[in-house]
């Protein structure tokens, strides 16, 4: 299996108190930086699940070997561009528990250009990170999901934030991603591009214009909708640490176990049980032998 993954790297600092914030003072706090970003981190729990990945983004100019030996690290194969004005992506996460805030300057990722996509990167799935739609717009990401189809890839979209698509536009958004196979927003996502209250109809509506739509609600598992399953698959138990990257991860599983001939509700199955691991380590992406 092949996958080309197309979207953000950011760089993450990950910021998890050690006891309850005070205001205006010192806090004790596990403090981590990594590299992140949707695009980059499905990558990189595909690479870990055996997928021979591809990664499209863009960073600033400093910090393309760099980021190359990161991401070959992690056996991510890069095809980085390297932005001459704007730095590499940054973004602070504030963890709480579940609850997390985000602080982002996506930096080199708002030049991000399809381009020239290099023939060896085409293969099963083509992955749109939700905030190359951003970077992207309507025109880029549909030349992207038609050169997914004409290379007979299925095509996958996790819709990344539900701040930055209503920035963007619930009705832009989803034009823009027209043509995917599977959608994998996570609840609050799922609400906003459907304008529901409740996660069944959310799907029903979703899945009117998308093949499959699998939705991620944390403790509460996963509720996978395509022409044959409306299933709610129970979450499994897990020790949080960080879920920083639970989706992602339950994104890589959930298509990997798919494409290898499982149902929809199997995958999910899957998936759950994958990102239960996920969130017991702190960051958002697989551990590897990374350079510091």
């Amino acid at each position: 299996m092949k996958a080309l993954v197309v979207g953000d790297l950011i760089v993450d600092t990950i910021v998890i108190p050690n006891e309850e914030v005070r205001q205006d003072t010192d806090n004790n706090a596990t403090i981590r930086s990594e590299l992140g970003g949707s695009a980059s981190n499905i990558a990189g729990w595909l690479s870990a699940l055996g997928v021979e990945t591809h990664l499209l983004a863009r960073v600033g100019k400093d910090d393309g070997k760099s980021m190359r030996a990161h991401l070959e690290a992690k056996n991510v194969i890069p095809h980085l561009q390297e932005d001459s004005t704007l730095q590499t992506g940054r973004i602070v996460v504030l963890v709480d528990g579940n609850t997390r805030s985000f602080f982002t300057d996506r930096g080199a990722n708002q030049n991000l250009q399809v381009g020239v996509i290099p023939v060896d990167a085409f293969g099963d799935v083509l992955f749109i990170s939700g905030y190359a739609v951003l970077d992207l717009g309507t025109e880029g990401i549909q030349k992207l999901i038609a050169i997914a189809k004409e290379n007979g890839m299925v095509v996958v979209c996790d819709p990344g934030s539900s701040g930055f698509i209503s920035d963007y536009g619930v009705k832009y958004f989803l034009d823009a991603i027209e043509g995917v196979d599977l959608l994998v927003p996570n609840l609050d996502e799922a609400l906003l591009l459907s304008g529901e209250e409740s996660f069944i109809d959310a799907a029903e509506k979703l899945h009117k214009s998308f093949k499959l739509v699998a939705i991620t609600m944390g403790e509460k598992g996963s509720y996978v909708r395509n022409a044959t399953t409306a299933e709610l698959v129970p979450a499994e138990k897990a020790d949080l640490v960080d879920p920083t990257g639970a989706g992602d991860a339950f994104t890589a599983m959930f298509v990997r176990t798919l494409l290898d001939g499982r149902t929809a509700a199997q995958a999910a199955a899957e998936a759950n049980l994958f990102a239960a691991q996920a969130i017991s380590q702190v960051g958002a992406s697989p551990r590897s032998s990374e350079p510091s």
